[in-house]
């Protein structure tokens, strides 16, 4: 499981170390795909994601925040809207 998601109840520091880091528990994840998901799960539940971690890859909470806009779109939608 190469891909880590490091989130917290609170905010990340502005510039976030491997110390800060280290204070977390890592979810792991088999793709960077369900590590995003999972991202967008952790701010609809109204906590903090602070970085995905994984082969070439070091994504810190505005990357995150961006690539989670498609599927936190999808849940404002009423229920059975339909199309994107």
């Amino acid at each position: 499981m190469p891909y880590a998601l490091y989130y917290a109840t609170t905010q990340p520091p502005e510039k976030v170390t491997h110390e800060d880091l280290n204070r977390l528990v890592p979810v792991h994840f088999s793709s960077e795909q369900d590590a995003v998901h999972a991202a967008a799960l952790v701010l609809r539940g109204g906590q903090f994601v602070w970085r995905i971690e994984g082969p070439g890859l070091e994504l810190g909470p505005a990357e995150i925040a961006r690539r989670c806009e498609p599927t936190l779109r999808m849940f404002k939608k009423p229920p059975g809207s339909g199309g994107p």
